[in-house]
């Protein structure tokens, strides 16, 4: 039996591009332990589709005759996000002032604090760093003056503090945080040029290929806040085509190291928590979601869909810890950075999640609903 998946992937806040994304799926596929199945895997070279879509093949064959092959599409927004990436002193010290003072004035950390904790925790980093340096330079110049240096050290300290500040943070890959939330603050407030066109323009290409009659699954991937635009491309899809998944082929959503809390719990968000209502209630939608409890960088105790509605939902941890060996496992929760881009990476085990299962595999999405082996 031979079939046919289409594969729409968004990744997270990230400048860098497609090319990126294909030699992390080109490691998968290599590092990839072959199941029970006995399967063979292959990955073929990226091609630029069009100024939206990059793509390369994946094909998965196994000795019984199950053959699938995946078309692995990477939706770009990395231009939209070097466009908003901060440059400079002025832009990450506007975002400081987004994240610690607006943000906090209009409640948004509340929920965070509530049912996300170690995100919490996560994003509060910079600012424990900052008022720990301010406290360091401001006791260095005040014993300074006590012994008798002029007063002018107190003008000296500030932009030492400043400058060791932002140094410490960069050092401590601590500041990644502050840029995606504020960025998420302002798509929020509809801040960001050209963000909602290029859903709209990523829905349409969604919408056709899903009157190609060959495709028996359209699969839809978010990671990190790549599942914030999952989200909305689906939705808008949807809201388009609300036959999508009544005919053609099989429509789902697998979101992976979540995030879609943070956009969520915006005041002025309205318009999202209706996709994720919309998406949630759509009944021939399969939406899955993976994420290790131990990423603090996902809202892994909080589901992404925020209330359940009739589509089939599903939420799963990858159990990272089953999948690697031990001193693997320990690397990678001491490193946040690499914990959360797991999901895209080969376990070393079978057995588990594996993104290339999940992705190329011979399962559709709405079929691992119903299978027992799961993560």
């Amino acid at each position: 039996m031979t079939w046919r998946r289409e594969v729409f992937f968004l990744g997270g806040f990230d400048p860098r591009g497609p090319a990126r994304d294909h030699r992390t799926c080109a490691q998968a596929v290599a590092d990839h332990p072959v199941t029970s199945a006995g399967e063979q895997v292959r990955i073929g070279p990226r091609q630029r589709v069009s100024p939206l879509l990059d793509a390369w093949d994946v094909h998965w064959t196994q000795p019984d005759g199950v053959s699938v092959h995946t078309r692995h599409h990477v939706m770009r927004w990395d231009d939209i996000v070097r466009a908003a990436w901060p440059r400079g002193w002025g832009a990450a010290w506007r975002d400081r002032w987004v994240v610690y003072a607006r943000a906090f004035h209009h409640g948004a950390f509340w929920p965070i604090w509530r049912f996300a904790r170690p995100a919490f925790w996560l994003a509060m980093l910079p600012l424990l760093i900052g008022l720990g340096l301010g406290a360091l330079w401001a006791t260095l110049a005040g014993m300074a003056v006590a012994a008798g240096a002029p007063r002018l050290v107190w003008a000296l300290a500030l932009p030492l503090w400043l400058w060791t500040w932002r140094q410490l943070e960069v050092r401590l890959d601590a500041d990644w945080l502050l840029r995606l939330y504020g960025f998420t603050w302002r798509v929020a407030r509809d801040q960001v040029p050209d963000i909602q066109q290029r859903i709209d323009a990523l829905a349409d290409e969604l919408v056709q290929r899903a009157t190609d009659g060959q495709v028996r699954e359209l699969l839809v991937v978010g990671h990190s806040t790549g599942t914030q635009l999952a989200a909305m491309v689906m939705a808008r899809a949807l809201r388009k085509a609300p036959w999508l998944g009544q005919r053609g082929p099989q429509v789902a959503l697998l979101t992976l190291g979540h995030c879609t809390p943070v956009l969520a719990w915006v005041r002025d968000a309205g318009w999202f928590r209706d996709d994720l209502a919309r998406l949630a209630d759509h009944p021939t939608l399969t939406w899955h979601d993976i994420a290790a409890p131990a990423d603090w960088a996902a809202f892994a105790r909080v589901e992404p869909w925020l209330t359940p509605g009739r589509a089939r939902l599903a939420r799963y941890s990858p159990r990272f810890h089953q999948t690697l060996d031990a001193a693997t496992y320990q690397r990678l929760r001491s490193h946040r950075h690499e914990m959360h881009q797991q999901y895209l990476r080969a376990p070393q085990r079978a057995g588990g999640y594996d993104p290339v299962v999940w992705m190329a595999g011979p399962l559709t999405l709405a079929e691992r609903s119903t299978d027992s082996d799961r993560p």
